[in-house]
């Protein structure tokens, strides 16, 4: 039986801190859809959509092409099989993350930024996606300089 906790572990394990570039983080809890991860190194703490299978990302784009957001709609699901659900994020324009469906990504966030009831998207930190071995570091995140 497919163990989409196990394989969000997994995943965290292959991804970049944001707060200190370091492969060192862990998850901790499980919250609402999203796990809790933590850095052994810089104790950072993070929410995390863990190896989650893409569905659909469809954006949209607010602003122009140097100063705007895409707006992403990410619809995914745990495991084949499982319910949809859908996560509300933006980015910078000019960070050009590709979410293929059928693609499984990781996106790490600030702490609360999954909240329900949350106002205003957040923008992640880091989007790894695992199916084309890619990792996004974004604005926020410390190994912005060493992964780019």
């Amino acid at each position: 039986m497919f163990d989409a906790v196990e394989a969000g572990l997994n995943s965290l394990r292959m991804m970049p801190c944001p707060g200190c570039g370091e492969r060192a983080l862990a998850a901790r809890e499980q919250s609402t859809g999203a796990l809790v991860a933590a850095c052994a190194r810089c104790d950072g703490r993070f929410d995390a959509l863990a190896e989650v299978e893409v569905v659909t990302d469809p954006t949209s784009m607010l602003g122009g092409c140097c100063a705007g957001f895409r707006r992403h709609d990410l619809c995914w699901r745990e495991a084949p099989g499982a319910p949809e659900r859908t996560t509300r994020f933006e980015t910078w324009a000019q960070d050009h993350i590709l979410l293929r469906p059928g693609d499984r990504v990781t996106l790490l966030f600030e702490p609360g930024d999954l909240r329900p009831g949350r106002r205003g998207r957040p923008m992640p930190l880091m989007v790894g996606n695992h199916t084309m071995r890619r990792a996004w570091a974004l604005v926020g995140s410390a190994p912005v300089v060493t992964l780019r």
